[in-house]
């Protein structure tokens, strides 16, 4: 069996991240040989003991696309696997001169602005040379070579939480324009004399300063978290996001047994049914989050119970791996 290398430029801690701990996981389940290959060291400390605590081999190159060159000529028989759009450019070119076998992972689907716009631009002009994966089933229009692959998760199994009556709802992710953390501060302020609930963000990003400016006395800002204590202290999630894939804090909270509170973007609609596996939105329109969480206020705990149970046996039955395993070794192997 050929190595396999998941090869990504990371310096943060997010969606991309994530999937590569689920997918290290379940390579390592299946006795997939795998290692993760940096294109430079970013000091990405939580990335690096994650990968630490599951003994899974990781190196830095030094920032310079002949890097690759070398070590994949030292490594002849591995697969690549790219993440991000950096990762995918070089990776791509490279393995096409090299003759190895890539596949690239396209998580995400806005276009971005300046800068990461020509990026972006240029990941979607080399799709050619690659077997493709998205994370969205509209993305397959938009890249070459592509199949879906829907994101998984290995489960916990944690504990249900003990019920309280105080609610903390919690925006999970980065603090940008895509993920619409603005949207979640104006749904803070509308309740913001209903006591019973309090309303956090986990996370840093460019619009931090902005949001802590205009925020409610009801919303606490945690910063950036660097490990999984945080799902301990939410009981609802909401993703109002302007763009997304399928997110992994999704499958990440469903797996912690929160209920999810979201908008149809991306492929978030074939996770959540709506009053089935959580709430979902029929718009992206501030009156809609408010409907949903006034809905949350006057639900029981058996209620939200039961859209917890139906959400987790359904991340059990459809994003726990097994099916992607098949997929994806179809793809390294064949």
């Amino acid at each position: 069996m050929r190595n396999l290398v998941l090869f990504l430029d990371s310096s943060l801690f997010g969606g991309i991240e994530s999937h590569i701990v689920e997918l290290v996981k379940l390579m390592q389940s299946q006795k997939v040989p795998v290692s993760v290959l940096f294109y430079q060291d970013h000091q990405n400390r939580q990335l690096y003991d994650l990968l630490n605590s599951l003994n899974c081999p990781f190196q830095c190159l030094n920032g310079k696309a002949l890097d690759l060159f070398h070590y994949l000529k030292q490594n002849d028989t591995c697969v690549v696997h790219t993440h991000g759009y950096k990762a995918g450019i070089i990776g791509r070119l490279t393995c096409k001169i090299t003759g190895h076998t890539c596949i690239s992972t396209y998580h995400a689907g806005e276009k971005g602005a300046g800068r990461i716009r020509v990026y972006n631009w240029l990941d979607h002009i080399t799709s050619r040379f690659s077997q493709n994966l998205v994370v969205a089933e509209q993305l397959t229009n938009k890249v070459e070579n592509s199949q879906f692959l829907a994101n998984f998760i290995v489960p916990n199994n944690p504990q249900q939480k003990l019920p309280e009556k105080q609610l903390n709802i919690a925006f999970v992710g980065r603090l940008s324009y895509e993920k619409a953390p603005d949207r979640f501060i104006k749904l803070a302020t509308h309740f913001q004399h209903q006591e019973r609930l309090t309303f956090h963000l986990y996370g840093d990003g460019p619009m931090a300063t902005e949001l802590k400016k205009s925020a409610a006395s009801n919303t606490i800002f945690h910063g950036h978290q660097t490990n999984n204590a945080l799902w301990q202290e939410i009981d609802i999630l909401v993703i109002c996001s302007r763009e997304e894939g399928l997110p992994m804090v999704l499958l990440e909270a469903i797996d912690n047994k929160i209920l999810c509170v979201a908008n149809t973007v991306g492929a978030i609609g074939t996770v959540i049914n709506n009053n089935q596996t959580g709430l979902l939105t029929d718009d992206q329109s501030h009156n809609a989050l408010v409907t949903k969480i006034k809905t949350v206020l006057f639900m029981s705990q058996q209620e939200r119970n039961y859209l917890v149970k139906n959400a987790t046996s359904q991340l059990h039955r459809f994003y726990a791996g097994k099916a992607q395993y098949a997929q994806l070794s179809k793809l390294y192997f064949s």
